[in-house]
């Protein structure tokens, strides 16, 4: 019977796009009894909304953004107290391409005080800026081709998904401008580094699958991922890495109804608290590492 369930809700899942992960009798999950992964961040939020999950784990920076402006999410919030991990944010190039991170990270330093503060302001994320005028650039130096490439083709590729105010669309329909802090911040980094290099370097954004981006950068498709991708040691052994240019934290979104069921002091007495909990969370994200174990 048990095994009969189990494909019946494998195929339930799969009619909504989601792909369940293990359950914890089989592996054992941080948080919760079942872990559902889907496409998006958004993706999560929504799949909360529908009923699929009781709990979204999704960056705080995205939580605080959605919980305020949609009104889709004005009955849900993100649960106090309860920070399920601490994360910086950098740009990721093929592993090797170190000579284009050193002219990103240069240009972020050199608009420290400038176009940086101004796009973090715009979209309510000043405190949570890295950079400082005396971040050192480990990358000055690099002399590999990764760079020289990209000023020849005058274009840089940049991977994305959608979850503002990260990068989102301004409006509905195929013409809705494409905004959000990073979106804004690459164009300033090249365009300054347009004008100090007398290059005239175009970026191309284009829609990734998240749980693609290291393939899609070892192919070539994109030049970057600029998209709030937390730092990781595995992502640093794989790709390029960019200094710490973003603050975020997990976190778990709820209904506000849910909010004594599970009200927490610590992300320890969470875990209790949510074991009974079927809890979502982007595919390939830093919160599917959080709730899903280590494989």
């Amino acid at each position: 019977m048990k095994k009969i369930l189990s494909v019946a809700l494998a195929v339930l899942m799969l009619a909504f796009a989601l792909v369940a992960c293990d359950k914890p009798t089989d592996a054992g999950l941080n948080y919760g009894k079942e872990c559902l992964s889907v496409a998006t961040q958004l993706d999560a939020l929504n799949g909360l909304v529908k009923g699929d999950a009781d709990i979204a784990v999704i960056d705080s920076v995205m939580a605080g953004y959605y919980m305020k402006s949609v009104d889709t999410f004005k009955d849900y919030q993100v649960l106090e107290n309860v920070v399920l991990a601490e994360e910086k944010y950098g740009i990721a190039a093929k592993k090797g391409n170190d000579a284009l991170m050193g002219k990103v990270n240069e240009a972020l330093i050199a608009l420290v005080n400038t176009d940086y503060k101004t796009v973090a302001d715009t979209y309510g994320l000043t405190t949570e800026l890295l950079v400082k005028a005396d971040t050192v650039n480990p990358y000055a130096s690099a002399t590999d081709g990764s760079w020289d490439k990209v000023a020849a083709d005058k274009k840089v590729i940049i991977g994305y998904t959608l979850f503002a105010p990260i990068a989102y669309n301004d409006g509905d329909g195929a013409d809705a401008p494409l905004k959000g802090f990073d979106i804004d911040l690459a164009k300033a980094v090249f365009a300054y580094l347009n004008g100090k290099y007398s290059t005239e370097v175009s970026v191309e954004f284009i829609i990734i699958d998240w749980n693609q981006k290291e393939s899609m950068l070892e192919n070539g498709s994109i030049d970057l991922v600029w998209n709030g991708m937390t730092i990781t040691p595995e992502r640093e052994a794989e790709m390029c890495v960019s200094v710490p240019y973003l603050a975020n934290k997990q976190v778990a979104v709820i209904k506000k109804a849910d909010a004594e069921k599970y009200a927490a002091a610590d992300a320890a007495a969470f875990a209790t608290k949510a074991k009974d909990a079927v809890i979502i969370v982007e595919q390939g994200s830093a919160g599917e590492e959080l709730v899903k174990p280590v494989q």
